[in-house]
This record gives C-alpha cells, structure tokens and sequence, in this order.
C-alpha cells in the first residue's frame, strides 16, 4: 500500500468521527451503512481513497 493512501484513510474524517474502516485492495473499504445491502455509505463510495474508485476497477 502507498504510504500516501495509508495516511489519507488514517486522517479521514469520517474514520475520526465514526470508526476506521479497515483496508480492501490496498484502498479504504468504506463504511458500511446499516441497510441489509451492506454498501458503503454515499459519502465513502465518492471518495477517491474507496477501493470501488481504485483507477484499476474501472471498465472505460
């Protein structure tokens, strides 16, 4: 993992304010909402530390 994307996930807010979201795929994992699905929160999927964002999961 970069050290640069480490420390990003480790100075978020969100990780500050809620819990640390723990690592996927050398990204963020985000943090699950309490819906069944079990999906990030919005604020987690638009960020560019989530995993599901990782420049390598993209299709285009």
């Amino acid at each position: 993992m970069h050290i640069t994307v480490k420390q990003g996930i480790d100075n978020c807010y969100m990780a500050h304010r809620y819990e640390h979201p723990g690592y996927e795929d050398d990204r963020c994992a985000g943090l699950k909402t309490l819906k069944v699905d079990g999906k990030p929160c919005e604020t987690c999927m638009r960020c560019c530390l989530y995993y599901g964002n990782a420049p390598w999961n993209k299709d285009d």
